[in-house]
């Protein structure tokens, strides 16, 4: 479907992300702007994390700004800046989907967990029943890992290089999930049935595999959330047999939800 021209109509949807050349969701949300009939458009903006306040202070002043979408590393700082936020925000301290309220002050909202959790639904990778195993506890591995504990999870290892957020988020779960069984152990890959990767390690070709898929059962099943391209870690899970999905049915199963968010659906409240 093509995409209505650009005009001084058009109501803007920046998403912000550093470093930025890896960004493609453009290519998902333009086309699902079109077909819901709205005249609005994704444009990826670079933006050094030391920028991030400036530029969403100077966003908010543009009149034809329809709403803001961020990735990685700002999903923590944009969570901070807001006034008033979901429950699925506050309960990460993330926010991927930002709104600019009636009164100048930023909504904030977090669409990871519940993208995750409609790919991962609709190419039957949930048991709900089989240990899951993370890698990365930033914002994306944040907002999985209490999807899938809210889901019903009961066995989650979050593993990470940076030990400290990782013990933070195994923790945070822990305190909203107490019946939770939340480890840190790599053996635990041994028998997951999904392994998720949320790290950035491989939207570049030269990025090491967060882990090795031979330590995989061979009935697990693996998510690696990179939209950007195929990575290794997909190309040596199904060269071992195993089910993979990568990042795209994650974004495309957050689109409706943010598309709302932004038109002024969904609950906010005072952080």
């Amino acid at each position: 479907m093509s995409h209505p021209p650009l005009t001084g109509a058009t109501r803007i949807v920046p998403i912000l992300a550093h470093p930025v050349d890896h960004v493609r969701a453009p290519r998902t949300y333009n086309p699902a702007f079109a077909a819901a009939g709205l005249d609005w458009h994704m444009v990826p903006m670079g933006v050094l994390p030391a920028d991030l306040s400036a530029t969403l202070a100077q966003l908010a002043r543009v009149t034809n700004l329809q709403g803001v979408n961020l990735t990685i590393p700002h999903k923590a700082a944009a969570f901070a800046l807001c006034s008033r936020a979901t429950a699925e925000a506050r309960d990460t301290g993330m926010a991927n989907t930002l709104r600019l309220e009636a009164d100048g002050h930023w909504a904030g909202a977090n669409s990871d967990g519940i993208g995750f959790l409609g790919a991962a639904r609709a190419n039957g990778l949930l048991d709900t029943g089989r240990p899951v195993v993370i890698s990365g506890s930033g914002g994306a591995g944040t907002a999985i890992a209490f999807a899938l504990a809210a889901a019903g999870v009961r066995e989650i290892d979050v593993l990470d290089t940076d030990a400290n957020r990782a013990a933070a988020l195994r923790h945070a779960l822990q305190r909203k999930f107490p019946d939770l069984a939340v480890g840190h152990r790599r053996e635990a890959l041994a028998h997951a049935g999904l392994a998720v990767n949320a790290t950035p390690m491989g939207l570049h070709e030269d990025d090491p595999m967060p882990f090795d898929p031979a330590l995989l059962p061979a009935d697990a099943a693996l998510f690696d959330i990179i939209a950007a391209r195929d990575t290794e870690l997909m190309a040596g899970a199904v060269a071992r047999g195993l089910r993979v999905l990568g990042g795209r049915p994650m974004v495309e199963h957050q689109v409706a939800h943010q598309i709302a968010f932004w038109r002024g659906d969904h609950h906010v409240s005072p952080k």
